[in-house]
Formats: structure tokens, sequence, C-alpha cells
């Protein structure tokens, strides 16, 4: 990973696409959270209500995955979107989408700008930008339809000042090769003629970004604080010995599992597994999303499971991968009668 010290922009040097496959079997479902899912109602009601309640929303989705959140936005606009349409070359879920809407299945580029229709004045991409390594070409593209003042760019990705300050060294994963910061979001956008302003979003993990057509380029100064990537080098490093240190001594009390097995869980799990023998180690990762569990995470190997199962398996310690989730994590094990011990990571 690498760190730009003029505008802060991460990216991942050794990237190659090919390894990676956005098809029908990607799945990164996660709406199983309740707290999630509040996120989602709040920024869809952040872009329902950037419009203005006497005209009509006519909204465009770059990224839209199952179009889980176009069709919040739809929902949630009662009547006021109009049209709704989503780019995403792993989409399956025709069934599910509302009246009028549809999906194109392929990635978004310039050969896509002319799909997207003349009276569209939301325009929106959520945790697609991080995926894309060439980050001008996606740039320009979602920048060229921006002909008017009335349009509104919306984008959220995670922000690499978060991860470096938090010494989050789990929110590194392959499929990320791109993560930007406030300052590199904003320079990059106004570079094809966007004025941008970025926000602090889901407990500051992601930035919210909104832009708008700008009638002129113009320089700004931004801050940068150079010592972030050094001083995350160093405490990354003492973080997962400490780790190492944590799980082989709760494994003497019995299995150990992490909660959240998406890639957060991945990562961590791998970096431990790799640290800690086999038999003082990560027994299970647990998930609510069905259709990950008895599967397996890759390269480590670890079974994934519902909390029910991870209870009866005798799970004495639980290590949440994200400390959005702790408080609902924290509830639903004690509803469950369940009362392992509960470790938090960057809490």
């Amino acid at each position: 990973m690498m760190r730009c010290s003029n505008c802060s922009f991460v990216w991942n040097a050794d990237f190659q696409q090919d390894k990676i496959s956005y098809d029908d079997g990607y799945n990164n479902d996660v709406t199983f959270s309740g707290y999630y899912v509040a996120h989602l109602e709040k920024m869809a009601d952040r872009i329902i209500n950037s419009v203005p309640k006497d005209k009509p929303i006519h909204y465009v989705e770059v990224g839209c995955g199952e179009a889980d959140f176009l069709r919040l936005v739809v929902e949630r606009a009662n009547g006021r979107c109009k049209t709704a349409i989503g780019f995403d070359p792993s989409f399956t879920g025709e069934e599910n989408l509302p009246e009028g809407a549809v999906v194109h299945k392929t990635f978004f580029g310039p050969e896509q700008v002319e799909l997207v229709p003349d009276e569209t004045n939301i325009i929106c991409s959520r945790h697609t930008i991080e995926h894309v390594p060439d980050v001008h070409s996606f740039v320009s593209a979602l920048a060229a339809p921006m002909t008017t003042e009335a349009r509104k760019l919306f984008i959220e990705t995670p922000d690499a000042n978060w991860i470096l300050k938090n010494t989050a060294f789990q929110d590194f994963f392959y499929e990320h090769c791109s993560i930007y910061t406030p300052e590199s979001m904003e320079t990059i956008l106004n570079e094809y003629g966007l004025e941008a302003k970025t926000y602090a979003a889901y407990d500051g993990q992601y930035m919210w970004t909104e832009a708008k057509l700008s009638p002129n380029q113009f320089p700004f100064e931004i801050n940068i604080e150079q010592n972030l990537a050094a001083e995350y080098i160093e405490k990354s490093t003492s973080m997962l010995n400490e780790w190492k240190r944590f799980i082989y001594e709760r494994s003497q009390h019995g299995p150990v599992a992490v909660w959240g097995a998406a890639s957060k869980g991945v990562t961590f799990t791998l970096l431990l597994s790799e640290m800690l023998e086999k038999d003082a180690g990560i027994t299970c990762a647990i998930d609510l999303n069905e259709a990950k569990q008895n599967c397996f995470m890759p390269i480590s190997g670890t079974q994934i499971v519902s909390p029910k199962v991870a209870q009866n398996m005798g799970v004495a310690t639980v290590i949440i991968m994200n400390p959005n989730y702790a408080d609902e994590i924290e509830t639903m094990t004690a509803d469950m009668g369940w009362s392992p011990k509960i470790a938090i990571l960057n809490d």
C-alpha cells in the first residue's frame, strides 16, 4: 500500500485486476445489521432531501450491487423518484427491482455515459470507487454527465485517514485498491470540473462526498498529516502482536471467534492465522448473512457459522471486527443467554 505525500491518496501498487471477479457470485450484502440499515436510510434521505420537494427525482446509481440502496431511495422518496437506473456487472435481482427501474449489467465507463438520461438530477456511487484501479478514467466518467448545476453527485467510500489514525490494519485488503481521503477526493473531483465537499459518515469510517458542476476550476490548499503513514506502520506491528497474545491467552479458556466474515474478518483472520499455531487460533467466524454460513474463509479455511452454532460450539471469546456493531452484537448475545468475553477492534 502506497500513500501520496501531496494529496494523501492511498493505493495498492501491486494490484492486478485479473485477480478480481465481480460476477453474479459476488456477495457483499450487509443489510442483516440494523445499525447498517439505519445508516443506509440516513444516506437515502440525504439524497432525497437534496432535491427540492416540488421537483421529481431522476436517480442513477453507479455500482449498485443488487440494487438494495436504489430500492431504498425509491421507497423512501414516496413517489417522487420517477426514474431509477443502476450500473453493476454483478447484478442478478431483476425480480426485485421497483417498477420502471432498470439496471445495466456493466461496469460504468466512458461508453456508458450516454445511458444516463437527460432528466437525471442525482448520480450516486457508493462503495465502488475504492475497487477501481484506474481512478482518472472512473472519475472522468462520473464527472462527464455533470453538465448542469442542477445535477448532484454523491460518493460514499472508506476514509484512508480513519484507517491510519485508528490503526485499522484489517481495513487494508486486496479489493480496495484505491482508498481516498477527503483531501484526495476533493482534489481529483476538482480536476474534472467539480466542486466537492466531504463529510464524515458511518461514525467516521466512511466519507460522504457531495459534488456539483463548478463554473471554474480553482486552486485550493489542502493540509496533509504527513506522519500518519509512518505512525500506522509502527502501531500496526505492535497491535498485531497484542492481538496474537490476546487470542493465544483466550484460546486456553475455549474457542475464539471473530464476528464479521466480510473483508475485515477475512483480513484479520488471515493475518492472525499466519502468526498463531492452529490449536491456539481462531476457531470460527460468525456472520448473520445466511449465504456465507457453512462456507469457509479464503486461505485460512476458517468456518463461517451463525451465532447459534457458535454458541453451541462453546465459543468463549468473540472479537468484533467493526466497533459500529458492538452494541447490536452485545444485545443479541445477551438475548441468546450467551455471555462470551467480547473484545472489539478499534474500540
